[in-house]
């Protein structure tokens, strides 16, 4: 399977968390490549990837669950123990996020579908460069709901700055009593927001919590996972402009408009991670 690539250098700079088998990596290249997933209508032994023989069987449902990808992590599972697993993968230029089904080995990093690629790419830069710098993490590829929901609601943005002030709780939070003291890796795993949904603002009920916020607006559907360090007045959630309302703004509509109208869902955090991952901007 061919790849575009503008670059032949390769920069792997690798941080592994757990034992048997690589649940997470940072600053991994990851190219774009044709499995043309789509026009092949989702089926493997059409698309002559190499999980065909594993996966070309599975149901419709499960095979189109998920944008493709090679992958050839070293460190990681291989060859036919890695085919179906599921990546939860994060540009670190942008923060862009998707989750990708393996259906295919790779000769470095991962290879992305085109269209997911291009999802990924929100800024352009990967395309000039021939290739995206991501974070990646295993992931359930069928997780149970983690807590409620709710569609079409108002998120605000408002200007936490916890890069500028290294991730450090401001004291007005909400949150700031409950969480404030918790260690850095903790605090900048996630972008930031204020919750005020109907889940309410008792600081002992969601603060910590994470939410999978999604954007419907562009053309590409956007999404950012982030954490609930305050409460907020209006609407439901007020999310900090850099890590939580431009990664999912691309059009910067939203920031026109003032607002943006998203879902969301509580969403796992994974914090019994041993080295979870630090938010890249």
């Amino acid at each position: 399977m061919g790849r575009s690539v503008m670059s032949v250098s390769l920069l792997v700079l690798v941080c592994l968390v757990g034992s048997a088998a690589a649940q997470s990596a940072e600053n991994v290249n990851a190219y774009k490549v044709y499995y043309m997933a789509e026009q092949y209508d989702w089926d493997m032994n059409a698309a002559h990837v190499y999980c065909a023989d594993v996966n070309g069987s599975n149901s419709y449902e499960w095979r189109s669950k998920y944008y493709w990808t090679g992958f050839g992590d070293p460190n990681g599972p291989s060859g036919k123990a890695a085919c179906g697993l599921c990546v939860n993968v994060t540009n670190t230029a942008t923060g862009d996020q998707a989750t990708v089904r393996i259906v295919a080995t790779s000769n470095s990093g991962l290879d992305l579908d085109e269209p997911i690629f291009h999802k990924l790419d929100s800024d352009g830069q990967g395309e000039v460069r021939g290739h995206l710098v991501v974070d990646y993490k295993f992931v359930d590829c069928d997780p149970e709901p983690a807590g409620p929901s709710e569609s079409n609601v108002t998120a605000y943005e408002t200007d936490y700055a916890p890069i500028a002030n290294n991730w450090t709780y401001p004291s007005h939070a909400a949150c700031y009593a409950k969480d404030g003291g918790k260690p850095f890796e903790w605090r900048s795993k996630y972008g930031w927001t204020g919750y005020c949904g109907k889940e309410g603002t008792d600081p002992e009920h969601i603060c910590g919590k994470c939410l999978k916020v999604t954007n419907k607006a562009p053309a590409n559907v956007s999404e950012v996972t982030v954490r609930i360090m305050d409460t907020c007045g209006l609407g439901a959630l007020e999310l900090d402009l850099e890590t939580g309302f431009k990664p999912i703004d691309p059009d910067r509509q939203g920031i026109h408009d003032g607002h943006l109208t998203v879902d969301y869902e509580f969403v796992n955090c994974g914090d019994e991670l041993d080295s979870p991952l630090v938010y890249s901007q």
